[in-house]
């Protein structure tokens, strides 16, 4: 339930600003708390109910960012990863390593915008500090609903978005197989090659996926970086 003193005739949005005046730098167990204080509706569900397709597919389940979000803040990074044990009070003090309050905003001022219900925040004081028991009981919903789906995919299909009103991006290292093989065909064989031809042609391809446009910034950032990347070190190991 939401905090003592905390205020009940808020707005979900709302809520999670107070929340994030109050945890400005969250710990591991506040993001458990953040990321179980609102229902998790799959992409489907939100969907049906009028969200965007982009919103609905890039945050909620099966392979938006917030199950992977609470796997990491468990300590849970890939496949075969143990979770930290609900005693490890080290861990839960610990800060959480990963955009928060950012994309839960941006969800849910996408959804206030698109006039759909999220189905309210409840805060869990307990769980914010670290409580054994309390995270004891919300391990298996983790283990349950954000597990079995990042075990199928374990490319995170979209990168968790650090600015506010930022939508996840989609992720470039996980290009459905076909259109990788078609890139890895098109890449020269010595560094030496210009490398832009291939890089311009990939950027493409990733840009046609992209549901929305807003994310293409973010993408083509990702693309620059690779571009200035690869020249410089095939100019380094010619110099040497």
């Amino acid at each position: 339930m939401l905090g003592i003193g905390a205020p009940t005739d808020q707005t979900p949005l709302e809520t999670v600003r107070s929340l994030r005046s109050r945890y400005p730098n969250p710990t591991n167990a506040q993001a458990v708390a953040a990321l179980d204080s609102f229902v998790h509706f799959d992409a489907r569900t939100l969907i049906n109910n009028g969200a965007r397709t982009d919103v609905a597919e890039s945050f909620g389940p099966p392979d938006g960012v917030f199950p992977r979000m609470r796997l990491l803040a468990w300590g849970w990074t890939k496949p075969g990863d143990r979770f930290k044990s609900p005693s490890d009070m080290s861990w839960w003090k610990t800060r959480y390593q990963y955009p928060l309050w950012n994309p839960i905003e941006t969800y849910l001022d996408q959804l206030q915008r698109g006039d759909v219900d999220p189905g309210g925040v409840s805060w869990n004081d307990e769980l914010a500090a670290g409580d054994p028991a309390e995270l004891s009981m919300s391990l298996p919903l983790v283990v349950q609903e954000d597990l079995p789906p990042v075990n199928e995919a374990p490319c995170p299909r979209w990168l968790i978005p650090p600015s506010r009103g930022m939508l996840p991006i989609p992720n470039p290292a996980c290009l459905k197989k076909p259109i990788k093989d078609v890139v890895d065909r098109l890449r020269p064989e010595k560094e030496s090659v210009s490398l832009w031809p291939w890089l311009l042609l990939l950027g493409v391809i990733v840009l046609a996926q992209i549901p929305s446009t807003r994310d293409a910034v973010g993408v083509l950032l990702v693309m620059l970086g690779v571009a200035i990347h690869k020249p410089a070190a095939a100019v380094q190991c010619s110099a040497t």
